[in-house]
């Protein structure tokens, strides 16, 4: 493992992740302050999703073809740019709802390539024997951050308002960025990808990263969970504030408390990932732990006690990171170092396609029939899905050793140009 990057790469990381959970829950209690309407929340939550989703989808190749690491400086700069607006006006007295949605959209633009071209990096720099405890390393400080974050934002929100909650996320971005400037043994794009810009070949690149997908139906099929269970979760913690308000009657700071109990699972369940190590039973373990997430989940919309909301929070997030992480190592073991940029853009689309139809339908079934049903009835979805999924055959060519399905991936997508010398991979 090159040890200084990773870590490099871990703290960026984690920085941009402990921002973000003030920022978000800055923006979303700024909306409801100003509009009351749930509707309108899941609307800022569509104005992040579209634009992410389509650069996930276009700009795929680009974690491929530039430096990693200086694309990443340049994503976080542009998100730090975007709070700048609704920061400065907040602190004019000038602050309108559509700053917020500006905000929001540039911020799920840079967000669609940021986290895509870190895995792409991973690899490379963790050494395939050490890449599931790297991935539940890195998903536990993004945890450790979702963990202190909502709790300290919600007490600052509720102390002083929503715009310093906001300030602490532009300075976590500025570290950040600093960090990346400075992250060392990056790797340069392969000679071929700094070839004359070609729209063909560009568009050959965005048809590798779909490829992979086309030629494994498991991890299509692998994907298809991840878009259910995140638009179940979209749906339900993107009407968090009214669920505290109108079925817990309870404050901003209890918003973040819950957030940090779901977390605190989190951490916990990733501490269990990292102690057994590799797992082998890699479809059961997936299929059962997201189940077990989904039950917990919906549970919530079965009671008004805030005791039991918290320990059925921190129960799923015991089970998250087991799904979370297997997907993770199975894409950094199976896919080429030269194709992991546009494989991950296209990897995280696919989880998040879902997004856009959890906002609407979380905000309309909340509004016409109220919070409670959401949280039920989006929270009992991926448990079905996995009923499903059990019984399709071809998941179970993730089990076991994947030398023979890793060299078939070899086989089946297109080779890559040799990386310059003395550089290393990421």
């Amino acid at each position: 493992m090159h040890k200084r990057s990773y870590y490099s790469l871990l703290t960026t990381i984690t920085l941009s992740s402990f921002g973000d959970t003030f920022g978000l829950l800055a923006m979303e209690w700024m909306v409801y302050e100003i509009t009351g309407s749930k509707l309108a929340m899941g609307a800022l939550a569509l104005s992040s999703t579209i634009p992410e989703l389509l650069l996930r989808l276009l700009g795929s190749p680009l974690s491929d073809r530039l430096h990693r690491g200086r694309l990443m400086a340049s994503l976080a700069a542009v998100r730090l740019l975007a709070l700048a607006l609704p920061l400065a006006m907040g602190l004019a007295g000038q602050l309108q709802l559509w700053h917020l949605f500006v905000a929001a959209g540039l911020s799920g633009a840079c967000s669609a390539l940021f986290m895509p071209t870190a895995m792409a990096v991973l690899p490379g720099i963790a050494g395939e024997e050490r890449l599931m405890r790297a991935f539940a390393v890195i998903d536990g400080c993004r945890n450790a951050a979702a963990l202190l974050g909502p709790a300290l934002a919600g007490t600052l929100i509720a102390a002083t308002g929503a715009l310093p909650a906001m300030g602490i996320n532009a300075v976590c971005y500025t570290a950040a960025i600093l960090t990346l400037l400075y992250l060392p043994n990056q790797d340069r794009p392969a000679k071929s990808s700094s070839a004359a810009f070609s729209i063909t070949a560009y568009i050959g690149e965005i048809g590798d990263g779909l490829s992979f997908y086309k030629q494994f139906p498991a991890m299509l099929l692998i994907m298809g969970m991840a878009a259910v269970s995140n638009m179940s979760s979209f749906a339900i913690w993107t009407l968090m504030v009214p669920y505290v308000n109108e079925v817990l009657h309870r404050d901003a700071a209890a918003m973040g408390t819950l957030s940090s109990a779901f977390a605190l699972g989190t951490l916990a369940g990733l501490g269990i990932v990292s102690w057994v190590g590799e797992i082998k039973q890699r479809t059961p373990v997936m299929l059962g732990t997201l189940a077990a997430t989904s039950l917990s989940v919906s549970f919530l919309g079965l009671t008004d006690s805030y005791p039991l909301v918290l320990t059925a929070l921190f129960l799923s997030g015991i089970t998250t990171p087991f799904f979370s992480s297997l997907s993770s190592s199975l894409h950094g073991r199976l896919v080429p170092n030269h194709l992991q940029g546009r494989v991950n853009s296209i990897r995280f689309l696919l989880s998040s396609s879902l997004l856009p139809v959890g906002a609407l339908a979380g905000g309309a079934i909340a509004q016409h029939y109220g919070v409670r049903i959401l949280v039920l009835s989006a929270g009992l979805m991926p448990a079905l899905y996995c009923t499903a999924a059990w019984f399709v055959p071809n998941l179970r060519m993730l089990n076991g050793d994947l030398s023979a399905l890793k060299a078939e991936v070899r086989r089946k997508l297109p080779p890559g140009p040799a990386a310059p010398t003395g550089d290393i991979p990421a």
